[in-house]
């Protein structure tokens, strides 16, 4: 019997992360059942498709309005583990998992683009002042 256990932190406001087992986060948690047979696989099936199904909704709500297209090259190594969740059907594609990770890296340095944000938009101000300084000419 293979065991699979599936361990995924669900916020109140939607967000979803991969967690390990020792934090104290509201988590679902899921494995395999100890008893076999035809019964005890069926109730770990429809287990499995519940627990899929809201984890499926919730980041499909977090991966809501993509309409914006990046290319991005990846190594092999990050390139498998994004094309095993999306195997196992965590995401329906490899752009949906590069998403969610790039939205996650966004939102785990939110100190840097709070520190960059101000320079960028002064940079964004003065091209603005020169372009209008060219036209004048």
């Amino acid at each position: 019997m293979v065991i699979t256990t599936y361990i995924i932190h669900i916020s109140e406001n939607s967000e979803v992360s991969f967690m390990n087992e020792n934090e104290d986060e509201e988590c679902i948690i899921m494995c395999c059942p100890e008893e076999e047979g035809a019964e005890a696989t069926k109730k770990f099936e429809d287990a499995h498709k519940k627990i899929r199904e809201k984890v499926l909704m919730r980041l499909s709500k977090r991966l809501e309005r993509r309409s914006n297209v990046v290319m991005t090259r990846l190594n092999d190594d990050d390139l498998k583990r994004i094309d095993a969740l999306v195997e196992v059907e965590i995401f329906k594609s490899r752009s949906e998992a590069a998403a969610f990770f790039i939205k996650e890296g966004i939102q785990a340095r939110t100190d840097l683009f709070q520190k960059v944000m101000p320079t960028v938009d002064k940079i964004r101000e003065l091209k603005e002042q020169a372009k209008k300084s060219i036209s004048k000419d």
